[in-house]
């Protein structure tokens, strides 16, 4: 339970902020009523990343035997190595994130292109919500689908309160 407590939390402090600075942004320009397309695009990639959790799932239960382990020791595998890479991708484009990140709503505005904004945050919440399917399902293979479960859902109210 702990575990994807931390997972989901991490994630979704993550995703906040993202949504945060792009709805800052267009606070900024004056332009707040383009945040309806920015949370459009918020609900798209939780659908999305909802339904990626529920087909790694899905797999998973799908394998027995040596096939179930064989996709653990993958699913483990992959999350190690997604984390590794961001690790390192973080610490080279962790400053500019922010700046280029202002920068790509600034353009979504002023060309006045509403898909533009929707992909910025679906693409933004979708990697975050991908990457926490990922991880929570090899973190799943050490706990109970229960506790699994009750430590995103109890991480989710609290992510929602800070970001």
């Amino acid at each position: 339970m702990f575990a994807s407590f931390l997972i989901t939390l991490r994630e979704g402090l993550e995703a906040a902020l993202i949504v945060g600075i792009v709805l800052g942004v267009l606070r900024k320009l004056e332009r707040p009523e383009r945040g309806r397309t920015v949370w459009l695009g918020v609900g798209a990639a939780v659908l999305v990343s909802v339904a990626a959790g529920l087909a790694l799932q899905a797999l998973g239960v799908a394998f027995e035997g040596q096939g179930e382990q064989i996709f653990e020791g993958l699913a483990m595998l992959l999350a190690a190595c997604v984390l590794t890479w961001m690790i390192f991708w973080m610490q080279r484009q962790g400053r500019a994130v922010q700046a280029e990140l202002e920068y790509d709503v600034r353009r979504a505005v002023t060309v006045g292109s509403g898909w533009a904004l929707f992909g910025l945050a679906f693409v933004a919440v979708v990697r975050e919500g991908i990457e926490t399917a990922l991880f929570l399902t090899a973190a799943a293979f050490g706990a109970t689908p229960a506790q699994t479960l009750a430590g995103s859902a109890l991480d989710l109210i609290v992510t929602i309160v800070l970001g």
